[in-house]
């Protein structure tokens, strides 16, 4: 395995599993190295990391999140020889969950029960943090509404293995998801997100 140096626009594939974990197929997704430790991570994924005649100009973006430098040791990374997208600007809006902590119970009543310790006290509200310091944009924001909730990222620095198993799911789902960030806002919880909830809770 190569040794990843963080570079701007530096395009990777990313194994979207554990080193230590098995499963009947890898899975891979495209990404891009972005200023200050963010990630452009791409609707593009595929099980034999071959990424030919892609051109990120005209894919669609999932999210753009920041990460560890735990995340990037830890994680099978790639670098790939595909053009950056170099018109992207990445948004200074995050969800911030605050401080506390707060414990949680899972599907109840049921043999997957589970309970954890999340961070925040539930919810969260949205910030600008254009200049180094936060202004609130919302001061704190409806659980209900789930077109802000759904359009921006939370302020948590992603990790390994959390990080993974989210790219893992979005995979399976077709979609942008993010377990924590349902977590968060006391979301339905489906059973897709038990790997995930077993991470987080190790």
């Amino acid at each position: 395995m190569e040794k990843i140096i963080w570079r701007a626009n530096r395009v990777i594939s990313i194994e979207t599993k554990r080193k230590d974990e098995s499963r009947d197929e890898n899975v891979y997704v495209l990404a891009q190295m972005i200023n200050k430790a963010q990630l452009l991570v791409f609707n593009l994924f595929n099980t034999d990391n071959n990424w030919e005649n892609i051109n990120l100009d005209e894919s669609h973006v999932l999210f753009c999140t920041s990460v560890t430098r735990q995340f990037i040791k830890n994680s099978n990374i790639w670098t790939q020889k595909v053009q950056p997208l170099t018109s992207y600007m990445a948004s200074d809006i995050v969800i911030d969950i605050g401080m506390g902590r707060r414990r949680i119970t899972l599907w109840e009543g049921t043999p997957y029960e589970k309970s954890l310790l999340l961070s925040g006290r539930g919810g969260g509200r949205l910030v600008s943090r254009l200049g180094g310091e936060d202004k609130s944009k919302i001061p704190w924001i409806d659980p209900a509404d789930n077109e802000t909730i759904d359009k921006y990222e939370l302020s948590n620095v992603r990790i390994y293995a959390e990080f993974n198993e989210r790219l893992y799911l979005c995979y399976k789902l077709g979609r942008n998801v993010d377990p924590m960030k349902d977590l968060v806002f006391d979301r339905p919880i489906p059973l897709e997100y038990k790997e995930y909830v077993d991470i987080i809770s190790s």
